[in-house]
């Protein structure tokens, strides 16, 4: 085993998730959570329908990419929220007029959870888009309890 590491821990076995979504990507109007298939997770992160459950107290280092094709018009705000609560660092503004020119959005946390909470990426508006081609990965969001 290492050295405690910046959360205190002990040097144990690591906690991560990985979610995406691939070719198409739909927010439904009015705005939400943005939908992401699990994809791989370790035992104290629990992933459903877009939520990720961190389920032991820690420091989580998070970081959403939402890649919007070429043909793609749109205009909306993302953010990551634990619970109801807007993540500093989060926010996105995505103001997306030309169709012609692709646009990739980002936004990161560094989290420190006192107790277990539900982590989504958000979306102020609804949309519905396309991947360029098959297999494209649309979004993805990562998890690292360090």
């Amino acid at each position: 085993m290492g050295p405690p590491g910046p959360g205190g821990g002990s040097g144990g076995s690591p906690q991560f998730a990985m979610l995406h979504q691939a070719d198409a990507l739909t927010v439904p109007f009015g705005g939400g959570t943005v939908p992401l298939a699990p994809g791989v997770q370790s035992l104290g992160i629990r992933c459903q329908d877009g939520v990720v459950d961190l389920l032991q107290p820690g420091i989580y280092c998070i970081r959403y990419l939402v890649l919007f094709p070429v043909a793609a018009r749109l205009s909306t705000v993302l953010s990551l929220r634990l619970g109801e609560q807007l993540l500093p660092g989060s926010v996105c503004h995505v103001d997306k007029e030309n169709p012609g020119q692709p646009f990739t959005a980002a936004g990161q946390a560094i989290l420190n959870l006192e107790s277990s909470g539900a982590l989504t990426l958000q979306s102020t508006k609804g949309f519905s888009i396309a991947a360029a081609a098959e297999g494209d990965t649309l979004a993805s969001l990562t998890v690292i309890r360090l």
